[in-house]
């Protein structure tokens, strides 16, 4: 599986999901399941990434004059 770092969020987890499904198949050798785990693992840090990176950029822009924390709901 190739990383894409450039890609958006969204891309991001249509690719977990490909991989998801692609695990659950019936039809993959034991080393692709563990190729295809550790891709995910990948993706999945890159979205948590690109999320962190979201949150950043809507504090800036949120910015009048002083700096609004983005605060995460719960």
């Amino acid at each position: 599986m190739e990383e894409r770092k450039d890609g958006t969020i969204e891309e991001s987890f249509e690719a977990l999901e490909d991989i998801i499904t692609k695990l659950e198949s019936s039809d993959i050798s034991l080393d692709e399941s563990f190729t295809l785990y550790k891709a995910g693992m990948e993706e999945l840090a890159n979205a948590n990434s690109k999320i962190e990176q979201t949150k950043k950029a809507v504090m800036a822009i949120s910015k009048d004059g002083s700096l609004e924390v983005f605060e995460e709901e719960n």
